[in-house]
Order: C-alpha cells, then sequence, then structure tokens
C-alpha cells in the first residue's frame, strides 16, 4: 500500500539520479531475469534501465518521454505492486493498465504540474506523477514505449522474455483457437492429491502442505486474479444475512461480492483449524492476511505464491507421469496433463473458475459480475469453452461407406 509521499526517481526532468534510482528499485533478482551474462554487463535493474535511456538522451523530446513512462513504472512497481522490473509478468501489466486508467489514492498520485525540485533544489511535496487518469490513446502510447524498453532488455539479453509480447500472443490464441490456458477438474484433483501423498514425506512442513492446497481452493473457488489474492484479509470474508461472501477492491478500485460456496467454506475452516485460530470461521474485520505466512500476521508476496503453485503443480505432473508408465494404453493423455500443468499459473484457476461457473448453468451476467469483468465480451469466452457438445457433435463425420 502506498505510504507517504510519492517521490520521483529523477530528481530532474533533464538529468537522471541513478544513484535515487538504485535505491528505489529492489536488488533481488525476479523470475524473468537471464541468469547468463549480458551484452549490458548490467548486474541488476537500475543499471538495465540506465543503460536503456542514455541511448536517447542524444534526441530530448523522446527522451523525455521514455523518462517519465518509465519512472511512472518504477514507482508504481515499488509503491503498488512491490515487485522489481525483472519481475514484472504478463498479470503485472494487465494490472498496470488498470491502474493507468485510474491510479488511486488520487491525492498521492495526481494532482496539478508541479516542478519535481524546489527552487533550493530540494524535493517539492507537491509534485505528483499524474494529472489525472490516462485516455485510452495515453495508455496505448505508454505500452509502445515500454515495448520498447522490455524488448531492448531481452535483445541485450538481460531479461529472458518481453511481457508484453505475453500479451500479444494470447489475444492471437484467443481469436484463432480459443482460450485454453485453464485446467480441467481431473488436473487440479491430481495436485491436490500430490499435496496429501506428501503428507507422509518428512521433507515437507504440514503447514506448508495445508498452505499449498488453501492456495490452490481459494483460486479455485473465488477466482481471484494473484493481485487480489496477496491485497485482501481475512476481515474482508461477510456474512449477510445468513450467506457467507468475500469482499473484493479489484482492478480500477472496483468493488464486487464473490460467493463464498459451502466446499470452499468447508476448505476455509480446515485452513483456520491447522493454524488453530480462535475460531474456525473469520472473525468481523479480522486483519489476518488471507494468505498468511506460519506467524498469521505476515501477508506473503505474489512472488511466494507463484513459488508454491510452481511446486505443487510439479507434483501433480509427477504423478500423471507415474501413472503413465503403469498406464500405458492411456499414456498419452497422462503425459499430456502433465506438460500442461508445467505450464500453468495462477490466472489458469482464474480461468477454471469462469468455464466451471458457466458449465454451472450461472447467468453470463452473474458470471462478469463474480469474475469482475467490465466488459461482457471477456466473459463471453468463458461461454466458447463451456459448451461441452461440440465434440459429440461432430462424431458423425467418417469416410466409412454406409451399410
Amino acid at each position: 500500500m502506498t505510504k507517504g509521499f510519492i517521490k520521483p526517481i529523477f530528481e530532474a526532468n533533464d538529468s537522471t539520479d541513478f544513484r535515487s534510482l538504485t535505491h528505489t528499485l529492489s536488488n533481488t533478482p525476479g523470475y524473468n531475469l537471464n541468469n547468463g551474462p549480458n551484452m549490458l554487463k548490467a548486474t541488476n535493474d537500475a543499471e538495465a534501465l540506465k543503460s536503456f535511456l542514455i541511448g536517447y538522451q542524444s534526441s530530448k523530446l523522446t527522451y523525455q518521454t521514455y523518462l517519465k513512462e518509465l519512472e511512472r513504472l518504477v514507482l508504481w512497481c515499488t509503491h503498488v505492486q512491490e515487485v522489481t522490473i525483472s519481475d514484472l509478468s504478463y498479470d503485472d501489466i494487465l494490472d498496470y493498465k488498470a491502474f493507468l486508467e485510474n491510479p488511486t489514492p488520487k491525492a498521492l498520485w495526481c494532482g496539478n504540474k508541479r516542478a519535481k525540485c524546489q527552487k533550493d533544489g530540494s524535493f517539492n511535496p507537491d509534485w505528483r506523477p499524474f494529472a489525472d487518469g490516462l485516455s485510452a490513446v495515453s495508455i496505448k502510447k505508454t505500452m509502445s514505449v515500454l515495448d520498447s524498453f522490455f524488448n531492448y532488455l531481452v535483445q541485450t539479453q538481460y531479461l529472458k522474455g518481453n511481457p508484453l509480447s505475453v500479451n500479444k500472443r494470447r489475444k492471437k490464441r484467443v481469436t484463432s483457437n480459443g482460450m485454453e490456458r485453464w485446467l480441467e477438474k481431473p488436473e487440479i484433483n491430481m495436485v491436490l492429491e500430490s499435496l496429501q501423498d506428501e503428507k507422509q514425506n518428512p521433507a515437507y512442513d504440514p503447514f506448508q502442505l495445508i498452505r499449498a492446497k488453501y492456495i490452490i481452493l481459494t483460486l479455485f473457488y473465488t477466482g481471484l486474479r494473484l493481485g487480489e489474492l496477496t491485497n485482501h484479509t481475512m476481515g474482508d470474508f461477510t456474512l449477510l444475512e445468513g450467506e457467507w461472501y468475500l469482499k473484493i477492491v479489484g482492478k480500477g478500485e472496483k468493488p464486487r461480492k464473490i460467493v463464498v460456496v459451502d466446499e470452499y467454506l468447508d476448505t476455509l475452516m480446515e485452513f483456520r483449524r491447522a493454524l488453530e485460530f480462535p475460531s474456525a470461521l473469520p472473525a468481523f474485520e479480522e486483519a489476518t492476511p488471507l494468505i498468511p505466512a506460519q506467524d498469521k500476521i505476515t501477508p506473503i508476496q505474489r512472488r511466494r505464491i507463484d513459488q508454491i503453485l510452481k511446486w505443487s503443480f510439479e507434483l501433480g505432473a509427477k504423478k500423471y507421469e507415474q501413472l503413465a508408465a503403469i498406464q500405458p494404453e492411456e499414456s498419452y493423455k497422462l503425459l499430456h496433463r502433465a506438460s500442461k500443468l508445467r505450464k500453468a499459473s495462477a490466472h489458469w484457476l482464474r480461468h477454471s473458475y469462469g468455464t466451471y461457473l458457466v458449465k454451472s448453468g450461472c447467468p453470463i451476467e452473474k458470471v462478469k459480475a463474480l469474475m469482475g469483468h467490465s466488459d461482457i465480451s471477456t466473459t463471453m469466452i468463458y461461454v466458447h469453452i463451456a459448451t461441452n457438445d461440440l465434440h459429440d457433435s461432430a462424431q458423425g463425420l467418417t469416410l466409412r461407406e454406409e451399410i
């Protein structure tokens, strides 16, 4: 959460203070960092960003534009998302685009144009990164600048991939092939079964296993985005007229209520009992993080949740491979599921939530509300992938002659 003033990472508009930038960006390497040598000889994200900007100093207008956009990105990374440049993912880019539309809290992020420094050279507390939320046209320009920036880091072998390129590929995939990045019930259950099997393994703390199960089922039964998962507390569960809901503030600070189904309520109670909470169900306005560390006070961060999910999905993949070895007639299907699990992420479970809501008969408008979509066309994707009679309908196609 944003605290205090939003201070610029560059002290003036015509020059860069890279000492300030080094302190602003975390030195912890992100998952997207290329482990080998890079052409920049950069040892951290600050040095990589510096290298990119230096190349534009001869063109003042371009330099100022790129400086402004990268400063905004770094400020958002440090004050809102708590990630560094090399840790940004496709989902982070989506969250950042939503933030550009509506930078909140307004008082800290938006204001009338002011110089970054006062006449004596000290920081101007009236300076703000934005005048207001950006228009669709401005956001498109911002994404173009960031695309150039990330492409540069990939071409110089500092990063493994461009998170904006993932966006382009996904758009193409949805248009041509339908959205396939979701997990089916057998695949999710296989992961949960694998976690259960590891209870006898002394290498794993029992808390480790039950928290992994809780994270997976929370994502499946609520459809939360990863950022939403880390930014809420147990106090966001609320009892209204005898029914449980989860209150969420999602993209663009939009509130929504998610129905807590009975199966998930059982999961929640199981997790709380394992951690020896005073009550099996959350107390009113309870401050415990929705996904806590073992101390029940500290929230775990996005990167750690990603690691837990990858580990859990790997257990499920290995289980499928073991089954394939003893069921050769089904091996191609089982190995396909194993390879799929190794590609899966938190967002796949959100897609599973939307898909199975539609399959269960939930009206599309209610699916839209539960998922926090702003556009019904986004929700309609789940209608297409939840249609289960398409395969059967085409089975009459044959080359065999009728007898």
